[in-house]
């Protein structure tokens, strides 16, 4: 039994897609404790407050993405064996996510809503659409035909990238190109386990 420390609304959402993926199920395989970030509940998994955390067993993993990459592995779906090619054109897609989709929606956020009056930085949301933009234009030429980024199997960074693709649409009203990318966000997007992570984060 996993315990995802987190609101399904957070990052935590990844998680939550991801074990939906590995084909674990709410209160049978995994508990919610719903942390909203910097609370004093997120603190006692994290000193920093951020979330998402897992508990497993006795031992706290935090950050998303490492949590994804910890449940792909353990369970042996959504990823390549460690030292393969595979596996490294897989974790350059992971860090690509993470580095200009999360970085440009975080950042955006950051100067919209997050920070005081007395932080926020001209210029610096118009600045992360246009590298949201520049990723999507790279996004598109390194898909190519593919079905999923690493072709025909479905991985832990299409889920960073499906999630990315949510905020950067509802949150800082980023527009993604009609086309190749368009199609491939649509597709990771109906995917059962993202439609049964959408019903938890829903549930609340």
């Amino acid at each position: 039994m996993y315990t995802l420390i987190g609101s399904p609304a957070t990052r935590a959402f990844r998680v939550v897609w991801c074990l939906e993926e590995l084909g674990l199920e709410q209160r049978k395989d995994y508990t919610i404790i719903p942390a909203a970030p910097g609370s004093d509940e997120a603190k006692k998994y994290n000193p920093s407050g951020k979330v998402p955390a897992l508990v497993v067993g006795g031992d706290v993993i935090i950050d998303s993405v490492a949590i994804c990459q910890f449940l792909a592995d353990k369970h042996g779906q959504m990823t390549f064996p460690a030292g393969t090619i595979e596996r490294a054109h897989m974790d350059s897609w992971i860090h690509f996510a993470v580095d200009e989709l999360d970085h440009a929606c975080w950042v955006w956020a950051k100067h919209d809503w997050i920070y005081p009056e007395s932080l926020k930085a001209e210029n610096v949301k118009p600045a992360c659409e246009l590298e949201f933009k520049k990723a999507m234009q790279h996004l598109e030429e390194r898909l190519g035909d593919n079905k999923y980024v690493m072709g025909d199997t479905f991985t832990v960074p299409d889920i960073l990238l499906g999630q990315c693709a949510g905020w950067a649409t509802s949150m800082c009203k980023f527009e993604i190109p009609e086309g190749k990318t368009a199609d491939y966000f649509k597709r990771v997007r109906k995917r059962k386990g993202f439609v049964k992570a959408m019903r938890v984060r829903n549930a609340g």
